[in-house]
């Protein structure tokens, strides 16, 4: 009966230091990543849905204008698989035709806002987002878009200047969707 209780109490003592470890360790575990932080691609634009319905109600032809808008954000740098960096001290960085965008970063809780300030500019744009964990797309005011395209302008010719500005001042309100991939 001895030998029982004995057995009893070393297996009591091992169930509370295995509960008091766990519990030490969970105090010092780090909290979760946000899944935002990391290196994402980028993948393509195209005209916001609802531009598109603009764009199409007065050319007919949004896929024609989305083509020539590709070919268009190529000539700057926006090229497939460029990479746009967050990093967890809140800044990010891309490098787009040769020039680094860089600067700092807020994102909403639930991951339906970014806002992006830009070191070389301090001008701040803000942008609804679309987030799961392997890919986001950006909404982005084709005016705030601009500025983009005037900071690359040294690889732009006035042709793909012309064409942004077009988007920006003939169709008022358009918006572009940027896709970025993990």
């Amino acid at each position: 009966m001895k030998t029982i209780k004995i057995l009893l109490i070393a297996a009591l003592l091992m169930c509370t230091a295995a509960i008091n470890a766990t519990a030490q360790n969970k105090g010092d575990a780090e909290p979760p990543k946000d899944p935002i932080i990391g290196s994402w691609k980028y993948a393509a634009t195209t005209l916001h849905p609802e531009s598109a319905e603009n764009v199409k109600k007065q050319l007919n032809s949004p896929e024609k204008l989305e083509k020539k808008m590709g070919s268009s954000l190529l000539k700057v740098g926006f090229r497939a698989g460029s990479t746009l960096v967050f990093k967890d001290d809140g800044t990010f960085y891309q490098r787009i035709s040769g020039k680094n965008f860089e600067g700092t970063y807020s994102c909403s809780s639930d991951h339906k806002n970014l806002t992006l300030t830009f070191n070389h500019s301090g001008e701040t744009i803000s942008m609804e987002m679309k987030f799961s964990e392997h890919e986001f797309h950006i909404t982005v005011p084709a005016d705030k878009f601009m500025n983009f395209v005037n900071v690359a302008e040294t690889k732009a010719n006035s042709e793909t200047l012309l064409f942004v500005l077009c988007l920006v001042t003939m169709f008022e309100d358009t918006k572009l969707m940027m896709k970025y991939v993990k």
